[in-house]
């Protein structure tokens, strides 16, 4: 069996997912549907609206996050976890092909990723100013991303920034209206000019030949010379060539994103993986072919492949734990050294750990779970007990073995170990029973959390179960061929430290006998701090991770165009380069046109990469980089990191740690309730960047065409329109192929026609008849929403904060309170998100699970010491928990969350096991030998039961130090927290047993120990 678990176990283990965290990604379906030239207030009505309601009937589907924007409509459906993403689409395409959108709006599904897939930003740059921002787009669109879509397992790859390149035909409209010429005339004049044709086949002499009619642009010189049409008339006038009527050119594209690297405009393109890749193997593959790339680029083009890697969290936080699971086992085999002094049965005992952590590498493989931060974890926690199991085995049968060696060895060997190892098996099981009981309230925990603290519950339980099958098994097997034949199983004697122990305690359970009610008020006393040190501890769900890097998200007034925008984070930048320990920064500006996130020309993305080894000084940092910010007045900013902004999106939507949301129909009356809930946020200690969604009303020029006017003319107001549209927004006529890029063709009105307000009026209309765009229509400066949210259906508008501080669940409840007795505008309502409500929710469910744990620890016991009394007394070692835990958290901040309270959980069954066995055996040695309960008979039982209760506490606590030092070293986030209140609990609820529980039971088990019956099964 060891053997097969062995091959196994490694090859499992060397062929197991290997990320940083479990799967955390909602399945989610995103749902682009553009609508060029319609105003939010359109798009949410006639897009919006009618995908959203498709979309929220879907099965499965457990929240419908929406927004409305100019020109675009995004849903994003998430579905509940474990469903298949390939199902979810095929239902979301089902629906929304039966939605009644308007003329031209084709809503397309987004491609398969997550918000935790995008592994790798890569970055393009130029130090030669001949290679201008046209250039490096085309090398990133046409050559860098379609290499980096062939790497297996890679989604999408979104490309920002640059300059997209285009054949730019624009027209002036005077000219146009001269020569009666409409955009229409132009485009087919264009379209038809643009690709090669063909003449089918020439048979000749016996061949074919295939004809080709060649007019395809090889520049875009050839296009300027296009006819459309005549100057006088089609017998008599002069040609009429594009260049008479246009300015024809390449040029950029009107952008809607920007990037620089460093503070230099440039290119990044964002990889995002498939949702079942893993992180590793896909960052691998596009390092490999950025390699591969690096002999073609241009002279002076550089790429860079370090502005953002999830990669690095990677390796530091699975380096991080692997190192504490090597240090708590060095301690652990340093404990059984000092208390068995004997290697042999230190080297049977420690058997346990690599047979078991391969057990449950092997289950692992078998369901797919990847080894990660928090599968890691649970075995770093449960390094100690791993080996209690064979700890209480081997020392049972060493015991026998030397009792029989001294009876002349009257039985086979294999009989006296079978028999010393069923005698304590049922212990050994229901031990582990209980350990298993208390813990599994942590499966039940939903969201995000659940399935961060699950992987480490199941990696946790999984090996304790393979310990017990260890020590029932492979611990007896060894025994039997190792200790019969050995020397040192011929003495009596026990080690000095045990002695030393022995003499030094023997007095104290004395005095603690004697002084039971002093003892108990003691005991109550600090019980009775430690729970008001709780009630003032703050309160938080999840801690934040330490990824080495931080996100800052810049937000400029509304209505900032791109490049100003750009701009003004290009100095945020600067400035934040200037901070001792920042290695790089880079920033996005917008939106690309596959971003599932809606991203206004306003907003911008800064990923701050700091100095490796500077971990422990993050801090430090994020203070330096709070107080840059502080510096620049026009903007609002998001400070957090990158990984953990994703966790807090999955969590409430919003990359932000405290997140209010604002339901209601009427946009004013919702922003007057978040203006409250701003102001209340302001004076919460800690509380930074509080901000409103940028839902807001903007300035709009909104041209009315007068309907009977242009009847005048002969023509409908939706001719005009369609022509100013065309015009305005531009109107692509095809693409051109240049090299391995394609190009398109966009004609649209010049500067001098449509670039200020004046010509806007101004502007004449092509055979309209009518002599300027004013004389048909009113052109009004008038406020418009430039966008609306919607969560399930309803308008939402988000009010979000930063929080550096110690309590973010007082301080959010503070806030609460204050709304919920205020009065709303009618039709609002208010839901408090993000951190506070995972908190809330999670505490709230933890502490009705942890009392049906108790319930059940109460029925096991009871099934074992058929005693009500009895087990109450070993029941009431686990508040003492509480006493060192409270000390631990005080000791490190002072902070509760989420990790810490399923420490406090999981306790519960560890310190049972003290009880039990000193309980255990005062029962034995009182109905077996004094048929009483003397002070003696206790002193004895406790002195018998010493050396277990402190190898398996200390075996237990001390392989936790590890995970106590550097506590915010990246991949110990959620395990310094639990280690804490474990090892914390272990100290004094192990101290406490020694005195308190011999001191009870002397007090008041005497009668039930006489009355249990024989079919007790401890």
């Amino acid at each position: 069996m060891a053997v097969a678990v062995t091959l196994g176990g490694s090859w499992s283990l060397a062929t197991m997912r290997v990320d940083i965290l479990p799967d955390i990604n909602k399945p989610t379906v995103a749902i682009f549907a553009e609508a060029e030239g319609l105003a939010p207030e359109e798009i949410e009505k006639l897009v919006l609206n009618p995908i959203e309601t498709a979309v929220a009937g879907s099965p499965g589907v457990d929240r419908v996050r929406g927004t409305a924007s100019f020109g675009l409509a995004i849903v994003n459906a998430e579905f509940s976890w474990g469903s298949d993403i390939y199902r979810n689409r095929q239902i979301i395409q089902e629906r929304i092909s039966r939605v009644l959108l308007p003329e031209k709006v084709k809503p397309v599904l987004g491609p398969v990723g997550s918000i935790m897939g995008e592994v790798i930003w890569v970055g393009i740059t130029s130090d030669k100013p001949a290679i201008d921002g046209m250039q490096l787009r085309t090398l990133a669109d046409w050559t860098i991303r379609p290499a980096l879509l062939r790497v297996p397992g890679v989604a999408e790859v979104i490309v920002m920034g640059g300059e997209l390149r285009e054949w730019q035909i624009n027209v002036n409209a005077e000219k146009m209206r001269r020569y009666d010429l409409r955009f229409e005339d132009i485009g087919m004049a264009v379209k038809n000019a643009l690709n090669n044709k063909s003449g089918g086949l020439l048979v000749q002499g016996g061949k074919e030949y295939p004809l080709r009619i060649m007019i395809a642009p090889k520049d875009i010189n050839d296009i300027k010379a296009l006819a459309i049409g005549k100057t006088g008339g089609m017998e008599n006038g002069e040609p009429l060539r594009l260049a008479d009527i246009a300015t024809v050119e390449e040029g950029p594209s009107p952008v809607r994103g920007g990037a620089t690297i460093d503070g230099k405009p440039g290119a990044i393109l964002r990889v995002v993986r498939q949702p079942d890749a893993e992180t590793l193997k896909v960052t691998e593959g596009v390092d490999s072919v950025l390699k591969s790339l690096h002999a073609s680029l241009p002279e002076g083009v550089s790429l860079k492949n370090d502005l953002f890697r999830q990669e690095w969290f990677i390796h530091a936080g699975l380096s991080n734990v692997i190192n504490a699971l090597r240090d708590g086992t060095i301690l652990v085999v340093i404990i059984l050294i000092l208390f068995l002094m004997n290697l042999r049965t230190t080297a049977i005992t420690l058997t346990a750990i690599p047979l078991s952590i391969l057990m449950t590498a092997i289950v692992f493989k078998v369901f797919d779970f990847s080894v990660n931060v928090m599968t890691l974890g649970g075995l770093a926690v449960a390094i100690g007990e791993l080996v209690d199991d064979a700890i209480v085995d081997v020392e049972n049968v060493f015991r026998r073995i030397r009792e029989w060696k001294k009876n002349g060895q009257p039985e086979p060997i294999t009989d006296v170990v079978f028999k010393a190892s069923s005698e304590v098996r049922n212990s050994i099981v229901y031990a582990t029973i209980l350990v298993a009981v208390v813990f599994l309230p942590i499966f039940f925990i939903p969201g995000v959390e659940g399935r961060l603290l699950s992987s480490l519950g199941a990696a946790y339980l999984i090996s304790l179960v393979a310990s017990l099958l260890v020590s029932l098994s492979v611990t007896p097997t060894l025994c039997s061929f190792f200790l019969a034949k050995g020397r040192d199983t011929n003495h009596d004697d026990e080690t000095r430290l045990v002695r030393f122990i022995k003499r030094k305690i023997t007095p104290a359970i004395y005095w603690s006998i004697g002084n039971v009610k002093i003892l108990m008020a003691t005991v109550g006393g600090a019980l009775a701090i430690a729970i008001l040190l709780y009630v003032m501890a703050g309160k938080e769900g999840i801690p934040p991770f330490n990824e080495g890097s931080a996100n800052v998200l810049v937000l400029m007034p509304v209505g900032t165009d791109v490049n100003t925008s750009n701009l003004y984070a290009s100095k945020v930048e600067n400035a934040i380069m200037a901070i001792e320990g920042v290695r790089r920064v880079s920033h996005i500006t917008g939106r690309a046109g596959v971003d599932a996130h809606e991203s206004g020309a306003n907003r911008s993305e800064m990923q701050v990469i700091f100095e490796p080894g500077l971990e422990e000084e993050r801090q430090r940092l994020f203070k330096e980089i709070q107080t840059k910010l502080q510096g620049f007045g026009e903007a609002t900013f998001s400070l957090g990191q990158p990984i953990t902004h994703r966790v807090e999106e999955l969590l409430s939507g919003v990359r932000a740690p405290v997140v209010i949301k604002v339901y209601g129909d009427n946009p004013d009356d919702m922003k007057t309730a978040a203006d409250t809930i701003v102001n209340e946020l302001n004076k919460q200690p800690g509380m930074n960047n509080p901000q409103i969604q940028k839902d807001v009303m903007i300035p709009e020029f909104k041209m009315y065409v007068d309907t009977n006017r242009v009847a005048e003319y002969g023509v409908s107001s939706g001719e005009v329109a369609d022509e100013l549209e065309m015009g305005m927004m531009g109107m692509n006529i095809g693409q051109v192929r240049i090299g391995p890029a394609s190009v398109n063709v966009v004609a649209r009105y010049d500067a001098e026609s449509k670039g200020t307000a004046e010509s806007l009026r101004d502007l004449p209309l092509s055979a309209q008849g009518a002599n300027s765009l004013g004389d048909v229509a009113d052109i009004r400066l008038e406020p418009g929403r430039n966008r609306f949210s919607h969560e399930g259906g309803k308008r939402v508008l988000v009010v979000s904060s930063n929080y550096q501080g110690k309590n973010i669940v007082g301080a959010v409840d503070k806030v609460k309170t204050i709304i919920e007795s205020s009065k709303l505008p009618t039709g609002v309502t208010v839901s408090f998100e993000g951190n506070y409500k995972s908190q809330k929710e999670n505490s709230r469910r933890l502490g009705i699970l942890f009392i049906l744990g108790l319930i059940s620890i109460y029925g096991i016991l009871y099934k074992a010491f058929k005693s009500s009394p009895t087990v109450i007394q070993i029941m009431m070692n686990i508040p003492t928990v509480l006493i060192g835990g409270i000390a631990g958290i005080w000791l490190t901040g002072g902070v509760i969350n989420l990790a810490h309270l399923v420490g406090f959980i999981s306790l519960a069954g560890i310190v049972s096991r003290n009880g039990i066995m000193l309980i255990g055996r005062c029962i034995q040695l009182a109905r077996s030998e004094a048929h009483d309960l003397t002070p003696d008979v206790v002193v004895r039982a406790t002195l018998d039961r010493v050396v277990p209760v402190l190898m398996t506490s200390l075996v237990t606590a001390l392989a936790l130090v590890p995970l106590l030092l550097a506590g915010d070293a990246p991949g110990k986030e959620l395990l310094h927290p639990l280690a804490v209140v474990i090892f914390g609990g272990l100290v004094s609820s192990t101290v406490i047993s020694l005195f308190l529980t011999p001191a009870l039971f002397h007090k008041f088990g005497r009668k039930a120990a006489m009355q249990i019956g024989g079919e007790a099964r401890f």
